[in-house]
C-alpha cells in the first residue's frame, strides 16, 4: 500500500468511476483498476463493487475511505514539518528587547517558539530605550520589542501593539504612604522621588511627569537612574519612591509594593516591530507563535 494508491482510491470513491479517476491522473481505466485491485488484495477485503453501471463502495471500503482520508492527512503534515524545518535550516532570528515591559511574556513565547523551530538559532540582545531609537535607521535586529512611542518610528516594519500598562506607585512595604487606604497627593509631593535619567529614557520620564501633572503634584527629585532594575533597588534600599508602569510587578516583586494610581489615565504601551520583508520565514514563524500565545492569554 502506498500514498498513489490512497489517492486512486479516494478519487474512485468521490466519482464512483475509475474511468474518472483515470483522466485525474492521466493513466489508462487498466492501469488504475490494477493499483485498486492490489490495494484490495493487500487489505484483503473487497473496496469496491463492480457492475455494468460502474462502481460502489462495499461496507469496507466505506470504513476505509475515512482511515485513507486520515493516513494521507497525516502525511502531507509530516511532509510539511519537515519542509518547514529544511526552510529553516541555517536560519538566526534576531530579537533586540526592552527588558523590564517584556519580561512577562517574552521569555514564554521565545520557549514555544523553540520547542516548534528548533533549527532556528535565537540572539536575544537586550536594548536600553536610547538604543532602541538609535537602531532605527540601521535595521538591526529582525524583530523588536519596545515601548509603541519608540516603535511607531520604524520604517518598512509592521508594529502591533501587545499590551497597555497604566502607571503605579511603587515605595516599600513599610513606607508611611501605605497607611492610610487613598494615598494622599500633596503628602507624596514631599517625598523623595527616584526617576529614570530622561536622557536614557527620554519617553518614559516624560509620561512620568504626565501623570504626576494628572495627579496634581509635582515630584520631588532626588536622583536619577539608567535602568529599571537601579530605580528599583533604590526604591528597595529606602532611598526614595517611584511611578513606574504596573506590570514592573511581574519582573521585581522583592519588598515592594505597586500601587494603583486611580487618578492618572496615561498607560504604557508595549508593542512588536518586525520587518515588512523579511530575509527568511522565521520571522513570521515567531510572529504567529506570539499570535497564539496572546489568544491564549486572553482566554486564561
Amino acid at each position: 500500500m502506498n500514498t498513489a494508491q490512497l489517492k486512486y482510491f479516494l478519487s474512485a470513491a468521490k466519482t464512483l468511476s475509475f474511468s474518472e479517476t483515470a483522466k485525474e491522473f492521466y493513466m489508462t481505466q487498466p492501469a488504475i483498476s490494477h493499483q485498486i485491485v492490489e490495494l484490495e488484495q493487500e487489505l484483503g477485503t473487497k473496496l469496491f463493487s463492480r457492475n455494468s453501471r460502474g462502481v460502489q463502495l462495499t461496507k469496507a471500503g466505506e470504513l476505509f475511505l475515512e482511515d485513507a482520508k486520515r493516513f494521507l492527512d497525516m502525511t502531507e503534515q509530516s511532509k510539511e514539518k519537515l519542509q518547514t524545518l529544511n526552510a529553516g535550516e541555517g536560519s538566526r532570528l534576531t530579537i533586540g528587547y526592552l527588558v523590564s515591559p517584556c519580561k512577562y511574556f517574552l521569555p514564554n513565547v521565545i520557549h514555544q517558539f523553540r520547542q516548534a523551530y528548533p533549527q532556528v538559532e535565537i540572539e536575544l540582545v537586550r536594548l536600553d530605550a536610547q538604543a532602541v531609537l538609535s537602531s532605527i535607521e540601521t535595521s538591526t535586529y529582525d524583530i523588536y520589542f519596545s515601548l509603541m512611542e519608540d516603535l511607531k518610528h520604524f520604517k518598512n516594519y509592521n508594529i502591533r501593539k501587545i499590551h497597555q500598562d497604566p502607571y503605579c506607585l511603587i515605595c516599600r512595604t513599610d513606607h508611611p504612604c501605605l497607611n492610610n487606604f487613598m494615598i494622599d497627593y500633596d503628602k507624596l509631593a514631599t517625598e523623595p522621588f527616584l526617576m529614570f535619567d530622561p536622557e536614557r529614557s527620554a519617553y518614559m520620564s516624560h509620561q512620568i511627569h504626565q501623570v504626576c501633572r494628572e495627579l496634581n503634584f509635582t515630584p520631588r527629585i532626588v536622583q536619577k537612574y539608567d535602568s529599571m532594575e537601579e530605580v528599583l533597588f533604590a526604591v528597595e534600599s529606602g532611598l526614595g519612591i517611584t511611578i513606574l508602569p504596573y506590570k514592573v510587578m511581574e519582573y521585581y516583586r522583592t519588598n515592594l509594593v505597586y500601587t494603583p494610581l486611580d487618578g492618572s489615565n496615561i498607560a504604557s504601551a508595549v508593542g512588536a516591530a518586525w520587518k515588512n520583508a523579511p530575509e527568511h520565514p522565521a520571522v513570521n514563524w515567531f510572529m504567529a507563535e506570539l499570535n497564539q500565545y496572546m489568544i491564549q492569554a486572553a482566554l486564561e
